[in-house]
């Protein structure tokens, strides 16, 4: 048979008569689903590597680099001619689950990174290997509950994933992932091999619809730390909103709605509408609040059903056609596109970009409906509906909520210290860098050390992620006002996953957020500001964040423009952060004169306020404050060091 001569040709072992051809359904489901959650952890746990490999490599260096990690994928056909399929799964699924294992050992570090990448790439095409014979529903359905799984687990510890952690949380649930996979893929290694099919090129290319698919939900759709930010709304709320939208998607791919059969009209318009809200929700120019609830919670189910319609062929096991290669290289095709999506949204937030960042999430979408297209008409007649099983699939998603309900109960708890009985307010302000500390380590509980040594009671936050991919999607800002027990304002600057933020433990009177005005598709700045409760006064704060870069003076001067125009001249006044701008500067000049602000730094304090010498980060306030016990203390949790001062209200 045509089909049998392709497999032998390609390197796969003839069918023993009477092996059985597929195996049994909640191994192969388990692998698929497994290997999902670990691709995303590792791709999570890189991107910040990335960047601090970026800081001395420079973008250029680091970007050759990344395109060869990324093109890794394309090694998978000459995996399957040298070693056979097995080889291939081994190569793929089992590399992955030993650099998980690594990470866990060795902490995240930037060779790493860069391997996990690379052999991540391999397993997506070893994942339509090991799903051969799987209906594209089935691996739909398996590929929803390995991202179910992992964002259940995230929100146990607090989006902080795993991989960055001791303790023994962290390790069970690295054991459960890798154990489970380990069996899973000893279980297909115990089975009769499956037949490939004959493919055409364009059949193959729906293998890639999986790229396009798992950057929407690392960037968008399974983030809680994305849909609480975007969303304003708490971390609990925003994964209970994830956890509707998978459960629906479960529901919908169980019910037999998922059509075999469907005009490529459809697939596309579908695809534009997903990228249509993605784009809508992620990016600089974004809009927030409710509207992000409906987009997640649909784009989980419109997905899932275009993944289903798109990956159909790739996993057939007979047909004629051409070799089983061209999956390999379609689905390297598709690790190539994840590469292209998260890397480009990430150097959206460090460098201007010629077009929106926003343009990104829904250039995934409308992939992923494009490609679905492909293999739209080649099914055959519509599966009967089945409700039951479209409801017990729902209901058992209910069970992700676990991760909620752990992440209330045992995630970070600090409490506070009250505020001084006189009336001294100690005041922090501190670019935390993403959390990202100087060994290119995911740290925020070195950030909240920090803070803790200087007992502040207002810190003012820039380079605060939540949900941002320069901290691996961790919402940062909500797991260090859980740590310190302070109350979190948060000002989106760049999109709504990266800013500015105010933690606190005095009453808030009033507060708000604005960005500064910008001309151009790079990032834009912002602002955030409180109005907090002294005694029987308030005080004004305001944490803001300027332009980068020796030749953005000009800009850098606008937007204090725009800062004092929003500023107003109230009085008790505390305006801190990181003006990349140093003493001396027309910028500072411009805080400075008229305006009644004054430095901080008691006797003009020059101490450099990163690791590489720069002062750059500032605190001013109006005359009517009293400043004393300024301190720029050392600290390897950033790139910046954190400038405290103790502030009293005159008279």
């Amino acid at each position: 048979m045509a089909s049998t001569d392709l497999g032998t040709r390609t390197g796969e072992p003839p069918q023993p008569a009477g092996a059985p051809i597929v195996p049994q359904g909640p191994a192969r489901l388990a692998l698929i689903a497994v290997t999902v959650a670990v691709l995303a952890q590792t791709l999570r746990f890189s991107l910040p590597q990335y960047d601090h490999f970026a800081d001395s490599a420079g973008l250029l260096v680091t970007g050759a680099v990344l395109l060869a990690v990324y093109l890794a994928g394309f090694a998978s056909p000459l995996i399957r001619r040298a070693a056979g399929p097995r080889g291939l799964l081994l190569a793929g699924v089992g590399g992955l689950l030993l650099v998980r294992l690594l990470a866990q050992i060795l902490t995240p570090q930037t060779w790493l990174a860069f391997v996990g990448t690379a052999v991540g790439m391999i397993a997506v095409g070893a994942l339509y290997e090991g799903a051969r014979g799987l209906s594209g529903v089935g691996f739909a359905t398996a590929t929803v509950a390995g991202i179910s799984a992992d964002s259940a687990v995230r929100m146990a510890l607090a989006t902080w994933d795993a991989s960055w952690r001791s303790g023994i949380g962290p390790w069970i649930a690295c054991l459960l992932f890798v154990g489970l996979g380990a069996a899973a893929l000893y279980r297909e290694f115990a089975s009769g091999a499956v037949a490939a099919p004959g493919i055409s090129w364009r059949d193959a290319f729906g293998a890639a619809a999986f790229g396009p698919f798992l950057a929407l939900h690392v960037l968008v759709l399974s983030s809680p730390a994305f849909v609480a930010s975007s969303g304003w709304k708490s971390l609990t709320t925003a994964h209970i909103v994830i956890v509707a939208g998978q459960g629906l998607a479960l529901a919908f791919l169980a019910s037999g709605l998922a059509v075999r059969a469907v005009p490529g009209g459809v697939c596309v318009l579908g695809g534009t509408l997903l990228g249509v809200a993605a784009g809508a929700v992620a990016g600089t120019y974004a809009v927030a609040g409710i509207e992000v609830i409906p987009v997640i919670i649909l784009g989980q189910v419109l997905s899932a059903w275009l993944l289903a319609v798109a990956c159909r062929a790739p996993l057939r096991r007979a047909g004629v056609g051409g070799p089983v290669w061209r999956v390999d290289v379609g689905a390297a095709t598709g690790g190539l596109l994840i590469g292209l999506i998260l890397v480009s949204y990430q150097v959206s937030a460090l460098e201007p970009m010629p077009f929106p960042n926003n343009l990104l999430p829904g250039l995934a979408g409308i992939l992923l409906g494009a490609l679905a297209a492909i293999a739209a008409a080649r099914g055959g007649p519509l599966p009967a509906r089945a409700p039951l099983r479209a409801l017990t699939a729902g209901a058992a998603a209910l069970v992700l909520l676990l991760g909620t309900a752990i992440f209330t109960v045992a995630a970070p708890d600090g409490t506070a210290g009250a505020a001084a009985a006189d009336g001294r307010i100690r005041v922090l302000s501190y670019n935390i860098h993403d959390a990202v500390n100087q060994s290119g380590e995911l740290d925020p509980e070195g950030v909240a050390k920090t803070i803790e040594g200087q007992r502040a009671d207002v810190v003012l936050l820039q380079e605060a992620g939540r949900g941002s991919l320069l901290s691996g999607t961790t919402d940062v800002g909500v797991w260090l006002s859980r740590r310190l027990g302070m109350k979190l304002l948060w000002g989106p600057a760049a999109d709504g996953q990266f800013g500015n933020a105010i933690l606190t433990s005095l009453p808030v009177v009033r507060s708000g957020t604005g960005r500064m005005p910008k001309g151009d598709w790079s990032q834009i700045r912002g602002y955030v500001w409180a109005r907090l409760k002294v005694g029987e006064q308030t005080m004004d704060v305001w944490s803001t964040h300027l332009e980068g870069g020796a030749d953005e003076s000009r800009e850098r001067s606008r937007e204090i423009a725009g800062l004092l125009r929003a500023w107003g001249g109230a009085p008790r006044t505390i305006i801190g952060g990181d003006f990349n701008a140093e003493p001396g500067s027309t910028e500072i000049a411009a805080m400075l004169a008229g305006t009644e602000l004054r430095s901080a730094a008691v006797g003009g304090d020059a101490s450099p306020t990163t690791a590489d010498g720069r002062r750059v980060d500032w605190v001013f306030g109006t005359d009517d404050l009293l400043f004393g016990d300024y301190d720029v203390p050392r600290s390897p949790a950033s790139d910046h060091y954190p400038v405290a001062v103790t502030v009293r209200i005159a008279g």
